[in-house]
């Protein structure tokens, strides 16, 4: 399993002012990106005691709501997006994911009231659950948004933008995916979980196979 972000979101609507974050190398694999995580939060100890934990009492729930897609291509994204708001909870959201191919998972932000001259700053943490009950991924800071566009400023996606690859050897099932959004200005945060199935195909040859499966390092 390969599990990644991407930077470049070609949103126009969305992210013509807002300030891209650092992308993970294409080629990572899960454990990569673990192990990356794990330093970025050794590194950053200091200044981690500065933000709002998910858990911390001090936080209240948001009016704002969280929102998980499981898309695989960028236009779906758009199309979400710009939909009606009555459509949004059906769509979007693809429920079996095969090995070999690249699905995107954005996290995006809707309802949310404050102008768009406002500061903001919204962080996103993710946990990805295997069909065992094992956590695969846990990241305090995959992605965030620091500012929203004026033309969609109640409409949010954060960036990066993470998008994931399974291998042929991983365990199919159903997969549970997790985010917690914080929004540190005002004190608040909104969860979302979506649940997907990873289905083996009956034609594995047609599947460029993997060499073994990523693993976390504990």
């Amino acid at each position: 399993m390969k599990l990644t972000h991407y930077s470049a979101l070609l949103l126009l609507l969305l992210t013509s002012l807002l300030p891209a974050l650092p992308a993970q190398d294409a080629n990572q694999s899960l454990g990569d990106l673990a192990r990356q995580e794990r330093q970025r939060k050794k590194q950053s100890a200091n200044s981690a005691q500065q933000e709002h934990d998910p858990a911390d009492p001090s936080l209240k729930e948001a009016t704002f709501k969280a929102n998980i897609l499981i898309t695989d291509a960028h236009a779906a994204i758009e199309k979400w997006v710009l939909m009606p708001q009555a459509g949004r909870p059906t769509s979007g959201r693809i429920r079996q994911l095969v090995p070999g191919k690249k699905f995107y998972l954005p996290f995006v932000v809707t309802g949310y009231s404050w102008p768009a001259t406002e500061r903001m700053k919204l962080t996103a943490r993710v946990r990805l659950i295997s069909p065992d009950g094992k956590t695969q991924l846990d990241a305090p800071r995959i992605s965030g948004a620091l500012g929203p566009d004026p033309r969609s400023p109640s409409v949010i996606v954060l960036n990066p933008v993470m998008d994931i690859t399974f291998d042929t050897n991983d365990p199919p099932g159903t997969y549970t995916l997790q985010v917690t959004v914080t929004d540190h200005i005002h004190f608040l945060f909104a969860k979302a979980e979506e649940q997907f199935q990873l289905i083996q195909p009956t034609g594995k040859a047609s599947v460029k196979p993997a060499s073994a499966p990523a693993t976390v390092p504990r």
